[in-house]
């Protein structure tokens, strides 16, 4: 048995380790908070200064494919395809593509939409399953449904891809329902300088029924008004405004979400599609965007912006929410390891020298530490090292700062959309201070069995049940 002596030297190593770490993010995530307001303001004042009624009429806006994967989507189909199909531009197609769904998704779309097979050529120009059948809208000319064999979200969206006309593509989900100008503020950056711009991506809401949310005034955009959601919104929030906005602004940004993400529809064939071989495709094309545009040292831009462009169905149930994290955490570290020879790599710029280590260190990493600072914590506790008061005293100080970055990522989105009341910004605010405690423990669980799933090779969706609603109906 090793001696008190020999313990208590261990537990002040993994203590010095662990404190740098926390001082290291602690520090990095004010980097990118500062960098993240400056980039928030710049594009706040170009959005004062843009003229979206001449954007929303003019013949030169450039066309965009709206492409939604669905399966299993019978309860938020129609409502979700109505939302797609009442977005402000000038021309767009929605591609709706039914991924072998064995619920009642398509049969709700041939009747809400009066839709009627049609013989459409296309190229298979990206690999994607077997199509079934190809669908046209009598009520909406704009509106094309194809029906395939299940192949998974990254092959439903070559698929959709193949079949659609237009240069830009905008990948949305199908449980998402998108403020009517969301396009025009994405494409806006597109447009100025569509040679350059390969992708743009934009945050969404977090809400347990977005739909509610849909039929509501968009300029009210009132909190969930139930922590469990309200928690997962602050952590979409910081994510994108802490965290995204500086990485676009420093030419690192490497997630272009797939809840809403535009590309530009050559490069995504010239990639080679997205992926079906990672958990989710997101991620990954983003890190292979970088890692083929720096190694070809092609000139090019990946974008994220401020503007919160819709809101998506968030988990209500403990499980579902540990299964949606560790799913997020396995694409993590599958992009990780797929593209390690970027990692600080001088060759890839800021992206092997920031952006790459970052997510090592910061994301693929810190279950690891976080663990090993829970156990530090346990162990000094029970050798009597530190007293109870200076344990609280430490989490209250870690809580705090916390509390803080979160809080900031609200006031930027506060500060870009000018649309809460006082009481639900005061709401989100309060809540902020409790996330450390209340939340983050959540995350730590859904980042360890992402871990174990990545060493598993566990490549499922595990797609959670849908909230319930009033009378089990499918929203419309």
């Amino acid at each position: 048995m090793p001696s008190e002596e020999a313990i208590l030297e261990v537990l002040y190593g993994a203590y010095i380790f662990c404190l740098i770490y926390l001082v290291g993010v602690s520090v990095l995530y004010v980097i990118l908070a500062l960098a993240a307001s400056v980039e928030a303001a710049l594009r706040n004042r170009q959005n004062r200064a843009e003229d979206f009624e001449t954007l929303a009429t003019s013949r030169f806006t450039i066309p965009v494919s709206v492409i939604a994967p669905a399966y299993n989507e019978d309860v938020l189909i129609v409502a979700s395809v109505r939302s797609l199909l009442a977005i402000e531009y000038p021309e767009l197609e929605v591609i709706v593509v039914n991924d072998g769904s064995t619920d009642r998704t398509l049969d709700l779309l041939k009747r809400e939409f009066d839709l009627e097979p049609r013989l459409v050529f296309f190229r298979r120009l990206l690999p994607s399953g077997q199509v079934r059948a190809i669908y046209r809208s009598k009520k909406e000319p704009r509106l094309v449904v194809v029906d395939k064999e299940n192949g998974g979200k990254a092959d439903a969206l070559n698929c959709g891809i193949n079949l659609s006309r237009y240069r830009y593509i905008c990948c949305v989900d199908a449980d998402t329902f998108y403020d009517r100008k969301a396009l025009l503020k994405a494409m806006r950056l597109a447009l100025k300088d569509p040679a350059r711009v390969i992708a743009v991506t934009s945050p969404v809401a977090i809400s347990s029924q977005p739909e509610a949310r849909q039929r509501a005034d968009w300029g009210e955009k009132a909190i969930d008004r139930k922590p469990f959601i309200d928690f997962q919104y602050m952590d979409y929030l910081r994510a994108f405004l802490n965290n995204r906005l500086a990485w676009s602004r420093y030419g690192f940004m490497l997630c272009v979400t797939g809840v809403f993400s535009i590309w530009r529809r050559d490069v995504v064939q010239e990639l080679g599609g997205f992926s079906t071989r990672f958990t989710c495709e997101d991620v990954e094309l983003t890190f292979r965007a970088h890692h083929h545009f720096r190694k070809a040292r092609k000139p090019y831009q990946i974008l994220s912006l401020p503007d919160v462009v819709g809101s998506t169905e968030g988990p209500t149930r403990l499980r579902s929410l540990i299964a949606q994290r560790s799913r997020w955490q396995r694409t993590i570290l599958e992009s990780i390891w797929a593209y390690r020879q970027m990692f600080l790599n001088p060759r890839y710029g800021s992206v092997g020298l920031v952006g790459m280590p970052y997510y090592v260190i910061y994301e693929g990493l810190a279950p690891l530490v976080e663990f090993v600072s829970v156990l530090v914590l346990a162990v000094a506790w029970w050798l009597d090292v530190i007293a109870w008061q200076e344990f609280v005293l430490f989490i209250g100080i870690v809580a705090f700062a916390n509390g803080i970055l979160t809080n900031v990522a609200v006031l930027l989105q506060d500060r870009t959309s000018r649309s809460y009341g006082v009481g639900s910004l005061a709401g989100l605010i309060s809540l902020g201070a409790l996330e450390f405690l209340v939340y983050r423990p959540i995350i730590f669980v859904a980042r360890w069995k992402g871990w174990i799933g990545f060493l598993r090779h566990d490549r499922a969706w595990h797609k959670f049940a849908r909230n319930s609603r009033a009378g089990g109906r499918a929203a419309s």
